[in-house]
């Protein structure tokens, strides 16, 4: 294997690693991918400075295993260790599943929803606040006893749903959300938000809403048994470290089967949500219809708002170019029904919005074309620029 700048990139390269996001768990695109030019002018938008190629196909087989001694040993570099026979003991009881196939969750589409009223005085970072807190102490019990308080969940799910549902421009109420150090409570929070934004455009009822969002707060719960060293490292993530990373879905769905009350729609959130429609995600390589539909919706806004969000060793992009990746990606890796109705509804609140380009240019979005949603118009000055006419050019930020 090699490891090349973008710039060195050419199309059928074949990826020696996974092309991991910056929160060291999203795989954008998967090892073993043959790169094209569309692959290449997106990886360099993406501000990925070197890429690891095979140089033998041969190394394509290889497999990395788990070594927990080893991953100790990282820990301690990190200045940090973990219950090695607690982490045994956890793999060992996902390695003794059994997965059924999915059970498909039975969505009633078109409904019209009648989504309460809420508390309309209280700021969204107020209420924001409030419900992070109160999922990190949910979590926190969870770590100390092992129990998982569904009850809460639910309750905070219910008090901020309101807000999200009267409100299209989800773009908006994200940049309201205060931020916090505690990415993966944060990062679940705003999934939990677009999800039921999703679930609304698609017609779910309330209650299949509230299960939504539900799954938006939980499906990466199988974190909290990842070593804390491994969820905050901000160097480079070892093959073998990315192998236990991957064991998350696994972990949360086996948390979630311990807990009483929990439905089946959001376990299966939780296991499949790293699966793809290609059969290349993980942990179970399941394709198309075996993805359960939660988990199609929870996928798409988990990807997007990973790649929007800054981390203290990576900015993010634009919602557009995270936007064009799903879009790009949609029927191979996400569901297309779920892809169009994202980006068409984003697209929608894009029109008025400054935005900086790839140039430095700094402009407004003035046109939207529904068939190109994240190729808008932008008028700098007295001129204006097509994104359809100009595409090396991109928005590099929505301000």
């Amino acid at each position: 294997m090699k490891r090349l700048r973008t710039d060195q990139l050419k199309k059928g390269m074949v990826l020696g690693e996974s092309i991991i996001d910056a929160s060291g768990v999203v795989e954008l695109l998967s090892k073993g991918t043959a790169l094209t030019d569309r692959h290449i002018e997106l990886l360099s938008n993406m501000s990925y400075e070197s890429i690891v190629i095979l140089e033998d196909h041969d190394e394509l087989v290889k497999t990395v295993d788990l070594d927990v001694n080893k991953l100790n040993s990282e820990a301690r570099k990190n200045g940090e260790a973990f219950d090695i026979e607690k982490l045994l003991k956890d793999l060992e009881e996902v390695d003794g599943h059994v997965y059924e196939p999915t059970e498909r969750s039975a969505v009633n589409r078109n409904m019209e929803i009648h989504v309460l009223t809420g508390e309309g005085n209280i700021p969204i970072d107020v209420r924001h606040e409030k419900t992070l807190e109160s999922t990190k102490e949910v979590f926190k019990k969870l770590q100390d006893t092992g129990d998982l308080d569904l009850d809460q969940i639910r309750e905070n799910v219910e008090d901020i749903l309101p807000d999200m549902i009267r409100n299209n421009d989800v773009l908006m109420r994200l940049n309201q959300l205060k931020a916090s150090d505690d990415y993966t409570f944060q990062h679940s929070l705003r999934v939990s938000i677009l999800a039921a934004m999703v679930g609304k455009w698609l017609g779910y009822s309330h209650e299949e809403l509230v299960e939504l969002g539900e799954a938006g707060l939980l499906y990466d719960i199988g974190k909290m048994n990842i070593p804390d060293y491994l969820l905050k490292k901000e160097t480079h993530i070892l093959p073998e470290e990315f192998e236990l990373l991957k064991k998350h879905a696994q972990l949360g769905y086996s948390i979630l089967l311990k807990t009483k009350g929990v439905t089946t729609n959001i376990k299966y959130a939780a296991l499949h949500h790293h699966e793809r429609m290609d059969g290349s995600g993980y942990p179970l390589r399941l394709r198309e219809g075996q993805i359960h539909d939660f988990a199609k919706i929870i996928m798409v806004c988990d990807v997007f708002d990973a790649m929007i969000t800054d981390r203290p060793y990576k900015k993010g992009v634009s919602p557009l170019l995270a936007a064009d990746y799903l879009s790009w990606s949609s029927g191979k890796l996400f569901d297309p029904e779920v892809v169009y109705v994202f980006t068409k509804k984003l697209s929608e609140y894009y029109t008025g919005k400054n935005v900086r380009l790839t140039t430095g240019d700094v402009g407004k979005i003035v046109f939207v074309d529904q068939n190109y949603p994240t190729r808008p118009i932008v008028q700098v000055g007295e001129k204006f620029v097509d994104l359809i006419k100009n595409r090396s050019i991109h928005v590099e930020e929505l301000m």
